[in-house]
């Protein structure tokens, strides 16, 4: 990527000046979402409405056409229909504009007439970067920059993390915004590509290496349409020290189907992708709610040595079966030795505890935080557990501090990995915990997908 190409990216991601294009004074509007964010967001650059029929909007000036505007802007957000969006394109790069974001469908995605106005939208932009069409746009949550016309992306409560999510599905985009929010994950960044006319995934995983404010990277594809390049992002990505997890749809006919009349794009045999990203170093998500749960684990910073695992639970049912799956995947759950046993009996002093076993059961030991968090220490200094799981119960659930308190505040002393499974549904302690930097899931088999992605980011070291 040559270098007026790769800071026009750069600008596309942190801009200083945003002209809308077809702006709406009704802020409930889908052309009037992209001021309204811009404002509610804190936006601190220059924002410039384009609507003839306007001579404000909400207070700013508005003006009639791109070749009246007061500035070159970093981005375009173009909210028009596809043959004038064309003439748009061409506009904004004749101004120096550094990119453009093309909302809307009616491109490649329908068939030979959009992707012929596709191909005229790249060859009109010239050294101005592209992003979509059929795209929902992007946000930029560290420095509080929402470049979009889409409701999905209007989520309450969002939480500024560490983790950037780059899709080719804005919709799916949405999606995981939503549910991070409910599961109290923080992003940094999230870039739907739609029809990749020229950004690609590619393009932002490179541009993402080298931002400090992003640990993980995950990724939601449909297809890879530039295998080396892909490639070459990827090992960008792994120079950088920064996981890559990806979840690949298109796995059934239907699927691949669906992909295909979805962004225009040819999706390959899935098998191939298997090997693929093996070979690039990227961990797999095998379910839809591991793009974020995997990358929380591994934003924890958490080195993980072995695969012993010491299991505390308040419910002998859930211990046994976190023990199971966690079994299935290659983790063992050694017993105590001797000097933790005896910490442990020191401990807890009812005479039908016993300390010889794991999954450790403080059912009848007397469910007190000082209690838990004495057991959870006991099993940290243990030099025969590479990390800890403490399972919360259904009589946790009424007491959120019971397991919450202890553990975030044993995870900030130690570099043992330290995870969370609540067995019943305790959304707001599994928010709680994630907002802490503690991994707290509440799905048995994502402990074991969790663990066995830090251990893969060890044998890659």
């Amino acid at each position: 990527m040559d270098s007026v190409r790769w800071k026009n990216l750069k600008r596309l991601i942190k801009p200083q000046s945003v002209a809308i294009i077809g702006a709406s004074s009704d802020p409930t509007k889908t052309s009037g979402r992209p001021l309204r964010y811009l404002r509610q967001d804190g936006f601190r650059g220059k924002i410039w409405p384009v609507n003839p029929s306007r001579a404000q909007i909400d207070g700013i000036p508005c003006f009639n056409s791109i070749r009246d505007l007061p500035g070159t802007p970093d981005v375009g957000i173009i909210m028009l229909g596809p043959r004038t969006t064309q003439a748009a394109v061409a506009e904004l790069s004749e101004t120096g504009c550094a990119a453009a974001i093309v909302v809307g469908s009616g491109y490649a995605e329908i068939g030979s007439e959009g992707k012929e106005i596709q191909d005229n939208l790249l060859r009109y932009s010239g050294d101005m970067r592209l992003l979509g069409p059929n795209t929902i746009g992007m946000l930029n949550l560290v420095d509080g920059i929402t470049l979009s016309a889409s409701g999905a992306l209007d989520v309450k409560d969002r939480i500024k993390g560490n983790i950037a999510v780059l899709s080719q599905s804005g919709g799916i985009l949405g999606s995981l915004l939503s549910r991070a929010a409910e599961k109290g994950i923080g992003l940094s960044h999230l870039v739907a590509t739609g029809n990749e006319a020229d950004i690609e995934i590619s393009d932002l995983m490179s541009a993402f290496a080298k931002d400090p404010n992003i640990r993980v990277i995950s990724l939601y594809i449909e297809s890879i349409r530039d295998k080396q390049k892909f490639e070459q992002a990827a090992d960008d990505v792994r120079r950088a020290g920064k996981p890559i997890v990806a979840y690949k749809v298109g796995r059934s006919k239907a699927g691949i189907k669906s992909t295909a009349s979805h962004t225009g794009a040819l999706a390959g045999k899935d098998e191939i992708y298997d090997g693929f990203f093996a070979q690039t170093g990227i961990i797999r998500a095998e379910r839809y709610d591991d793009l974020l749960d995997l990358p929380q684990m591994l934003v924890a910073n958490k080195f993980l040595k072995g695969k012993r695992l010491g299991i505390l639970t308040t419910t002998g049912g859930a211990g046994s079966l976190i023990a199971d799956i966690c079994g299935i995947a290659g983790f063992t759950a050694p017993d105590p030795d001797k000097i933790t046993q005896s910490k442990l009996n020191n401990l807890l002093e009812h005479s039908g505890f016993s300390s010889e076993h794991n999954p450790i059961d403080l059912t009848l030991a007397g469910l007190e935080p000082q209690i838990i968090r004495g057991a959870i220490q006991a099993l940290l200094e243990s030099s025969r557990y590479d990390a800890v799981i403490s399972i919360i119960g259904s009589s946790g659930v009424g007491r959120p501090d019971l397991v919450a308190e202890p553990v975030i505040e044993l995870s900030k002393k130690v570099d043992k990995p330290i995870m969370i499974y609540a067995s019943p549904a305790a959304p707001n302690i599994i928010k709680r915990l994630n907002r802490n930097n503690i991994p707290a899931f509440n799905c048995p088999e994502t402990c074991a997908a969790a663990l066995s992605a830090l251990l893969r980011m060890k044998e890659q070291k």
